[in-house]
């Protein structure tokens, strides 16, 4: 009875190691392909913008503009970041980025670089709409000026640079084969308030002054106003707001994991 008991359990125990291994295997098999999937759907989405912002009666909108170029960032981030990940994985072909101090340097900066400014562009279509609603003889009302879009879009590359170079100056290649932070600490640090507070902070804060200078146009127009406008500026406030949240909410996801993982990892960025 003993012996019966024992080999029940023993096939118990195969069966579950069993069962585990062929999980495992099954989702390393899945895992692999999920960089190609997600990048599958940024394409997607990508020419789906295409289309969209390049509409004759859109192209012209400056908020359109900067999403498009955000959109474009996007697509880049994905194709070096993403999709070349996948191919290293599957196929084992990838860019020799560690063979020396200046690609270890542009590897790290690239990849600080275009999330960042992808992020900054949807600042950017945030601040548009809060110029929109400010008063016709404000200065900030000419950012809405289509004449002013190629020098915003210049700053706007300029300041993730600036706020992306850090990365460029922490990391340094190690024995040849380890692009590697030199103060992680202060490397993180950097990380999280250039990376993942500052942003979205400024978004919320445009997005309220927007909902102030909203309030201040109802109340200097009155009731005469047709309830279609508001209803669709509270619906607008409403759509940015919540791209607001959901971008700090991502951010957040990435940094803390990628924070932690970096302590035991140097080499991760």
């Amino acid at each position: 009875m003993i012996f019966n008991n024992t080999e029940h359990i023993l096939n118990m125990t195969q069966l579950s190691k069993s069962i585990i291994n062929d999980l495992n295997l099954v989702t390393e098999r899945f895992v692999i392909h999920l960089p190609f999937i997600f990048f599958i759907f940024g394409l997607i989405g990508f020419i789906g913008n295409l289309f969209t912002y390049l509409h004759a009666a859109l192209r012209s909108n400056t908020c359109c503009i900067y999403s498009l170029c955000g959109s474009i960032i996007d697509i880049i981030n994905l194709s070096l970041n993403l999709f070349a990940r996948y191919l290293s994985q599957k196929y084992a072909t990838h860019i020799s980025w560690y063979s020396s101090r200046v690609t270890c340097k542009l590897n790290i900066f690239l990849l600080a670089f275009l999330p960042h400014l992808s992020i900054n562009f949807l600042l950017m279509a945030t601040i548009d709409r809060f110029a929109c609603t400010c008063k016709l003889t404000s200065p900030i009302h000419r950012l809405n000026q289509l004449k002013t879009v190629p020098w915003m879009i210049i700053i706007t590359i300029i300041s993730s640079c600036i706020a992306s170079i850090y990365s460029a100056i922490l990391y340094d290649l190690v024995d040849g084969s380890q692009c590697i932070s030199t103060q992680p600490q202060l490397n993180s640090i950097l990380y999280i308030i250039l990376g993942g507070v500052m942003q979205p902070s400024l978004m919320l804060i445009f997005v309220l002054l927007t909902r102030r200078n909203v309030n201040h146009s109802k109340r200097r127009v009155g009731r005469v106003t047709a309830t279609r406008g508001p209803h669709l500026q509270n619906q607008f406030i409403l759509m940015i707001f919540s791209q607001v949240v959901v971008t700090a909410f991502l951010l957040l996801q990435w940094i803390i994991p990628g924070e932690k993982y970096s302590e035991e990892n140097p080499d991760y960025f």
